[in-house]
């Protein structure tokens, strides 16, 4: 059986909308890994404020990953999948990152994991176009690609870019992302 998870991308205009969603969250079936753009010495206020206001349980990269314990994690910094004795881990690894964290490396390390990873994609607000070849390479293994709509997308360049490549399945607004995500 595979294992699901959802793996999020967001740039500018994400920090509120993630809390937003995750606020709407009561329980969660599989795991949530959140890559959101934000300086570094930032990031760990934006993870302990989800910590501390979240219904559910939330935790930071680096960390051994319980795929069995469904939980939403937030990349600390640019962070990659690799698999270890007893599962997967998410390590920290910025040799080659363009973004704080850069959600191409992200994706595209859970592509290598796609036969035993059942991966929905979900690519939200933000200017330019990181995590669409990451997002590119799942869908290449099965994954499904959702982006965000133009209406609620304080800035829709990577929701635009990921639509305008062809590798999203469905188009959604916010409200739309947060009913989702109560169904995980």
């Amino acid at each position: 059986m595979k294992h699901k998870l959802l793996l999020v991308g967001a740039s500018t205009g994400g920090p509120s909308q993630i809390k937003e969603i995750l606020s709407s969250i009561t329980s969660l079936s599989c795991t949530i890994i959140i890559a959101q753009h934000m300086r570094e010495e930032v990031l760990p206020f934006f993870i302990k404020d989800l910590q501390e206001s979240l219904h559910i349980k939330a935790l930071s990269t680096p960390l051994l990953i319980n795929l069995e314990e469904p939980s939403v994690i937030i990349c600390a910094e640019t962070s990659v999948l690799q698999k270890v004795a007893s599962g997967y881990e998410i390590v920290h690894d910025s040799s080659h990152q363009h973004y704080t964290p850069d959600i191409n490396i992200l994706f595209n390390s859970f592509a290598n994991f796609s036969s035993d990873l059942d991966v929905d994609v979900l690519i939200m607000t933000g200017i330019g176009s990181d995590g669409v070849d990451g997002a590119k390479s799942l869908k290449a293994h099965g994954a499904k690609v959702f982006a965000q709509d133009e209406k609620s997308s304080p800035v829709f360049g990577m929701p635009r870019v990921a639509i305008e490549s062809g590798i999203v399945d469905d188009v959604k607004s916010l409200d739309d992302i947060k009913e989702y995500f109560k169904g995980l």
